[in-house]
Parts: C-alpha cells; structure tokens; sequence
C-alpha cells in the first residue's frame, strides 16, 4: 500500500531528488532524459504507473520497481550508456537553465 504523498511538479521532483533523477537515467543507459527520469520518480512517489517504452517494456510500468533498480544498482552506474557522473551533469543543466537533450540522454 502506498502512503500519500505531497505531489511535486515534474521539475520539483528533479531539484529535490537530483541524485536519484541522475541514477535513473544511468540505470535507463541513458534512455531517460532528465524530465523523463524526474516523471518516473514523481510517478513512483505517487503511486502510478509510468508509460515510458523503458518502463513499459522491462518494468510493466512500475514506476517503483524501476526506481528500486535505480538505487539497488547505484553501484554499477559507471561505463559505457551508464557512467553517473555525465547523468548527474545533464541534470543539473537542466535544473540551472532547463536544457536537456530531447531524446534519448546519450545522443
């Protein structure tokens, strides 16, 4: 059962949680754009699904799930589509000026 929670924007849940946002997209392999991961994240504090193909496609749209992941696996966020700290720089661009890739992080 999920416990209610204060609804953040999308962009409220990127400032509060950067680094969970920045291990999303790591976890994603770069798939989730900043916005996308901070909707995965607010998803997942809210109790909803998420209908992001990722998401879909390996979590059945568990938005929770998938963030677990994103943390259990923190550890392994370094590499190849994965590497933390590029993540963590594309999130904290898009906090300061808002910009982000439009796709996929990586490209």
């Amino acid at each position: 059962m999920y416990r209610k929670v204060k609804e953040l924007s999308v962009q409220e849940t990127m400032k509060k949680y950067p680094l969970i946002t920045s291990h999303i997209i790591a976890e994603s392999l770069g798939y989730a754009t900043p916005t996308c991961a901070a909707r995965i994240l607010k998803d997942a504090r809210e109790g909803r699904e998420n209908w992001c193909e990722w998401i879909d496609a390996c979590y059945n749209r568990d938005a929770l799930r998938a963030v677990q992941d994103s943390i259990r696996y923190r550890h392994n966020h370094s590499g190849y589509m994965a590497e933390f700290k590029y993540a963590k720089a594309l999130v904290e661009k898009s906090i300061k000026d808002g910009e982000e890739p439009e796709l996929a992080s990586w490209f």
